[in-house]
């Protein structure tokens, strides 16, 4: 289905395009040359439900062809060969295992926050500890930021943190994005020795996660596998993708998380290849828009590149 390249394989579409009709015409463009059977051998990863059950309903709606495999990048965990991955533990278990931690650190230092607060600290902490694991982030990193902290407030906020660490230590009871990252970590040693032979494909994934970036980089650099990004923008010049390397300044950008990802492949904007020559509804406003978004350090470029 892919041409052999010696770089990992990621493709764009650029914003505004419809993004599932769009990869399906990409798709079935590249498969349309081959087998009719070759199809129902692609596996294809999305991130919401949504996006699957629009893929099947464009293909369903014809013509007549076998479909691909489409699901869900949590779903990797349900795999068989994965039986060895300790079973997530609950949400509402984790979080009543952390509001009795917080309601034990308040009641010792009532300063820190009110008892009716404990609940809501817990959901706090949960999220945050959703993250770090994900990003494979430990609270021992967090605890040796140097922080300016003249009031006090960053170590007050430490002591929370801290309070997750054994949740960390036990590999054995992992969370739902810890036992992701777990997944995904075997999943990438696996296909480093024995990569899978039919196409792999991740498609309108913007790699947030810290798991599901490290996929995408893994299925991108399978002989058959492929990334497709969704509201890729073309019209960014290189320079303004090297900006975006500072993550303090450009972080809020909707484009940095792609950079991120050219960066661990080692990819240049220019190897970001068209999945479609589908253009988007109106190339002048994408244009516009990609100016006006310009990260911080570059905004001063409205005056020489934008309308006269």
């Amino acid at each position: 289905m892919f041409d052999k390249t010696s770089k990992p394989r990621v493709f764009g579409l650029s914003p505004g395009t419809d993004f599932p009709a769009a990869f399906v015409k990409g798709l079935i463009g590249r498969t349309s040359n081959l087998p009719a059977e070759y199809l129902s051998r692609v596996e294809i990863y999305v991130n919401t439900r949504r996006m699957q059950r629009r893929i099947r309903d464009i293909f369903d709606s014809g013509p007549a062809c076998l479909l691909p495999k489409i699901r869900l990048i949590t779903d990797l965990g349900h795999s068989v060969s994965l039986t060895d991955i300790p079973p997530e533990v609950p949400k509402l278990q984790r979080r009543l295992e952390l509001a009795q931690l917080v309601d034990r650190l308040v009641s010792l230092q009532p300063e820190l926050a009110p008892r009716a607060a404990v609940f809501d600290l817990a959901d706090s902490l949960a999220s945050l500890m959703d993250e770090m694991q994900s990003e494979g982030v430990s609270p021992e990193i967090i605890g040796q930021l140097d922080v300016s902290d003249q009031s006090g407030h960053w170590q007050r906020s430490l002591q929370f943190v801290r309070l997750i660490q054994t949740f960390f230590d036990d590999r054995d009871k992992p969370d739902a994005e810890a036992r992701q990252r777990l997944v995904v970590e075997a999943l990438t040693k696996k296909w480093l020795s024995n990569p899978p032979e039919n196409p792999v494909i991740i498609a309108g994934s913007t790699g947030s996660r810290g798991a599901t970036h490290m996929l995408m980089c893994a299925v991108a650099s399978l002989p058959q596998g492929a990334v497709v990004l969704p509201g890729y923008d073309f019209d960014l010049p290189a320079h303004v993708w090297s900006e975006m390397d500072d993550a303090l300044s450009a972080a809020d950008h909707p484009q940095f998380r792609f950079r991120a990802l050219q960066n661990s492949l080692d990819l240049t904007p220019d190897d970001i290849g068209k999945w479609t020559d589908t253009a988007p509804p109106d190339i002048n406003r994408n244009r516009l828009v990609s100016l006006a978004l310009r990260p911080a350090p570059v905004t001063d470029q409205w005056m020489s590149e934008g309308p006269k």
